[in-house]
């Protein structure tokens, strides 16, 4: 049987950065801070997570919780600062009879990929005598700037990791953190920090990349596509097993002086192109995904990573030939293609054919086993401003 934990999912910020309310943004029939609660009741142990909301939303969010799990949850009322609402929620703990020695895990609501196993990371070494803060590496160089935003210096990025959530201690520990913030007035943005400066001492874990913090439009269209393969689960089948399905998903930013390519189809009508390692085709990345998702083979992001050269201003036309002749030398062959493109400009419909012809010739289909459609967001987020998107899913079929 495993141990005890509990833990505080805070929901009570405003999210004034995206300009919605981003914890109800819908992401794949669940809302954002949906993710970050069956993540939390997944973890071995998990009796009781306090769910910290806007004074404002308790019955909204109370009718948002999953039926099954509703007696281990508590929503209570949060502060106008951080620090406050998760002091609300040591105190909602403490008086539902949580012990002071039990690990409890603290998470931005607005990280809806974390995953239950990087929780238990975190209540592991918890319940080793420490605090605990989930970080990654900085692959940015890190810059400092004066009022006049010139640059005065570098950080050593070596030395310097980003912190996520959940965070974790004992609730002692962690109450001990919050009340010495709370009465030398030092407003702390995080957990981790708090111990810190309580000289509680906090170990560092191994966070994830999908970790990422829901805070400016666009970031919704990256953490969809993310969530994808849990939202849509398509489990494996047995080696025997004839069919697979697979999802695939990619996104870049537009910029000038790029010639604008989709679906292997060049559009030199706009003034604007994709960014990236390749040339940027969004709609072949996201059925190459798809394809080598569905074999088993990995994604592209392996398949033709950004740190070789060799597929600097890549083709994708290139690189979605090289992923069926990899399928081929699995035992696999392309069945079907489903794309759907998320883009404000240009119109996918006038070339919606043309588009689905080049891919099947590509991927060695016959036009009809393709779909291809166009979508906006409405002027919203990512795909509605600054990018464009595309999803695909995609089937195979074993060869022998």
């Amino acid at each position: 049987m495993s141990s005890p934990v509990a833990a505080v999912l805070v929901a009570a910020g405003e999210g004034r950065r995206f300009g919605v309310d981003k914890l109800w943004i819908d992401l794949w029939g669940r809302p954002a801070w949906r993710w970050g609660l069956d993540a939390l009741l997944a973890v071995p142990g998990m009796f009781l997570v306090v769910v910290v909301a806007p004074p404002d939303a308790l019955e909204r969010f109370e009718a948002g919780l999953p039926p099954d799990s509703a007696d281990r949850c508590r929503v209570v009322a949060g502060g106008v600062e951080r620090t406050d609402s998760v002091v609300a929620g040591i105190i909602a703990l403490a008086a539902a009879g949580v012990s002071d020695d039990t690990p409890v895990l603290v998470h931005d609501a607005a990280r809806p990929a974390a995953s239950p196993e990087m929780m238990v990371r975190v209540a592991s070494a918890v319940r080793a005598g420490s605090g605990a803060v989930p970080v990654v590496p900085v692959h940015d160089t890190l810059v400092t700037v004066d009022a006049a935003r010139t640059m005065t210096g570098t950080f050593d990025r070596d030395a310097v990791v980003a912190a996520q959530t959940p965070q974790g201690a004992r609730l002692t520990q962690l109450r001990a953190a919050m009340e010495e913030s709370h009465a030398w007035r030092r407003p702390a943005t995080d957990e981790a920090s708090a111990m810190a400066a309580a000289a509680i001492p906090v170990r560092a874990v191994d966070g994830e990349a999908i970790n990422h913090k829901l805070t400016e439009p666009g970031d919704d269209a990256m953490l969809r596509g993310a969530l994808a393969a849990w939202a849509v689960p398509v489990q494996a089948p047995a080696a025997g097993d004839r069919i697979r399905a697979g999802i695939g998903f990619d996104a870049h930013r537009l910029e000038t002086g790029r010639e604008l390519r989709l679906g292997g189809v060049a559009f030199p009508q706009e003034a604007l192109g994709l960014a990236g390692h390749s040339d940027g085709d969004v709609a072949l990345h996201a059925v190459i995904d798809a394809l080598l998702g569905a074999a088993g083979a990995g994604d592209i992001g392996s398949a033709y990573p950004s740190s070789q050269k060799r597929w600097k201003d890549a083709d994708s036309a290139d690189l979605l030939r090289n992923a069926v002749e990899r399928l081929r030398k699995a035992g696999w062959r392309p069945v079907s293609v489903d794309l759907a493109v998320v883009a404000r400009r240009p119109a996918i419909g006038p070339r919606r054919d043309e588009m689905a012809k080049r891919i099947a010739e590509l991927s060695g289909l016959e036009p009809s086993a393709v779909s291809v459609k166009g979508t906006t967001s409405d002027g919203l987020g990512f795909a509605g401003a600054e990018g464009i998107a595309a999803f695909a899913v995609a089937s195979v079929a074993a060869t022998e």
